[in-house]
């Protein structure tokens, strides 16, 4: 999110000239030079997110090669951003196709000792931008921020101090519009759902939208600290902030660039839990339950423990949607781990008395989340906290299998699961499936298009009534002859019979199977 504080702006070599971050200047830019905000991600494209002279800090965790670095750059100098910082002290070192990048769209490129943080960067320009005679709203609501901040008031201190000084009303949403932080009066828990709903589907922040019943609201997202994940939280507050007066919204900028800066500080410790419990893991692996168990102990986590697998493919946002999915069910449950990626999935272990609601809050998070989910879908797989830590996780990740196999955008699998058909379709190869539902399900879709019949929905009524032709006729409120017309040509076309239970098997299965072409 761009920070910027309304004042005057800074240029490029009063920056350099600054001791406290010592930039290196790497590449010369074409632009003025002249910044207006400071803006932290590591978005693989965060274009859409710029308004235009921002100073960007990045950490480079989102490259992977040559064409990484060709977006990012081509995405900063298209929405009109100043310059860039690069930081090397997560990669080691800078990539030489960063530079490339930059020399080639003329975009100023600078770099800063291991021992800067970004957040000495960001107070060092904001400082700057705001100016020592600035007076808008508040004449100290920075320093407010900043000591909130530093007392470890959170969130909390960080709404008020901004709701008192400029007379917004906001709160702090999770990921999937949670309320965590803050209040607004006069809007209900629903009312905020659809319109978060509606803000995360319209993609571009800040996003104004529409209030039912009257008013409207302003997002303004706060940055992930894990590279290729969208929006971390959101800071929603009252009105258009195009109509606040001048300051405000720079003032919920820096509100959203603070509340990102406390989860890269937990990001810190979330990485060293995460090392552990890596080491737990294959412990696990290594059939040593006993020695996993006190390491997981040591991670404050009690027995028994239950296993929950998520996956996401087919959006933006590619299996780090899982991860997001995975904190929210976290940040609700006390006594989860913390979510871990494996194998192009996410995995989190909660306590065994929560496996259920861990899994339902699961299949919700996964549901709001859609409007970023696209095209794309979502597989959860949970396992019984019964028969051990390993045993769980075996299951889980069989129940996720299960669940990928199933139709739907959000797809749900446990451990009762595996007791059924459902297990054996999903160990299937792809191919083999997909020929199985186009023999007996595709030729009915085909048949369907062409004729404006409804076959396959006379085949789904007549598997739920068990092959009673009387309740089936009566369920589609059709006469037993137009049945009896209709399966015929459902056998004819598919070269399956229907009168036996041994035949509709057959059909049963090929129901649950994915049509082709869709994730």
């Amino acid at each position: 999110m761009p920070v910027t504080q309304g004042g005057r702006p800074v240029l490029l070599a009063e920056l350099l000239d600054n001791p406290r971050i010592g930039l290196v200047r790497l590449v010369d830019g074409h632009g003025d030079g002249v910044v207006r905000g400071v803006y932290t991600t590591d978005l693989p494209d965060p274009g859409r997110y710029l308004g235009g002279g921002e100073l960007v800090l990045t950490s480079t965790t989102w490259y992977r090669g040559a064409h990484d670095a060709e977006v990012f750059v081509a995405a900063l100098k298209g929405a009109g951003a100043t310059a860039l910082v690069a930081g090397t002290a997560g990669v080691g070192e800078l990539p030489e196709p960063v530079v490339e990048a930059c020399t080639r769209h003329g975009l100023a490129l600078f770099t800063v000792g291991d021992e800067v943080s970004f957040a000495t960067v960001t107070e060092t320009v904001l400082a700057a931008l705001a100016g020592p005679h600035r007076r808008s709203p508040g004449a100290g609501l920075h320093r407010s921020l900043v000591a909130s901040m530093a007392a470890g008031e959170g969130p909390e201190g960080l709404v008020e101090v901004f709701a008192r000084a400029s007379g917004v009303w906001c709160a702090v949403l999770s990921a999937t519009g949670r309320p965590t932080a803050g209040h607004l009066p006069d809007v209900t828990d629903h009312q905020l759902a659809l319109v978060h709903r509606e803000a995360l589907a319209a993609g571009a922040f800040p996003a104004v939208r529409p209030v039912p019943g009257g008013g409207s609201l302003t997002f303004f997202p706060v940055q992930s600290p894990v590279a290729r994940r969208p929006p971390a939280a959101y800071l929603v507050a009252r009105g258009d902030y195009r109509d606040w007066t001048p300051g405000t919204a720079d003032g919920a900028d820096e509100v959203c660039a603070l509340l990102a800066l406390d989860r890269i500080a937990g990001a810190e410790r979330r990485r060293v839990e995460e090392r552990f419990l890596r080491e737990a893991l294959d412990l696990l692996t290594a059939g040593q339950d006993a020695a996993a168990e006190g390491r997981l102990r040591s991670l404050g986590l009690q027995l028994p423990l239950s296993a929950l697998v998520v996956s996401t493919t087919g959006s933006a946002y590619g299996a780090e949607l899982a991860g997001v999915v995975l904190e929210e069910v976290a940040g609700q449950l006390p006594g989860c781990s913390v979510p871990i990626a494996a194998d192009g999935t996410y995995l989190i272990l909660v306590p065994g008395p929560e496996a259920a609601s861990a899994a339902a809050r699961a299949e919700e998070a996964a549901t709001l989340l859609t409007p970023l989910l696209g095209q794309g879908r979502a597989a959860i797989g949970h396992g019984a906290p019964a028969a051990g830590v390993r045993r769980s996780l075996e299951e889980a990740r069989l129940a996720h299998g299960v669940a990928a196999a199933r139709t739907g955008t959000v797809r749900s699998a446990g451990s009762t699961d595996l007791s059924s058909y459902h297990l054996l379709l999903a160990s299937v190869p792809d191919e083999v499936r997909t020929l199985f539902r186009q023999r007996l399900i595709g030729v009915l879709e085909e048949y369907d298009a062409g004729h404006r019949s409804d076959l396959v929905g006379t085949l789904a009524a007549f598997l739920d009534a068990s092959g009673s032709w009387q309740a089936c006729a009566e369920r589609l409120h059709i006469h037993v002859n137009t049945l009896r017309y209709r399966v015929q040509r459902i056998e004819e076309l598919t070269g399956h019979g229907l009168a036996t239970l041994r035949d509709r098997v057959d059909f049963v299965l090929a129901q649950d199977l994915t049509p082709p072409g869709k994730p």
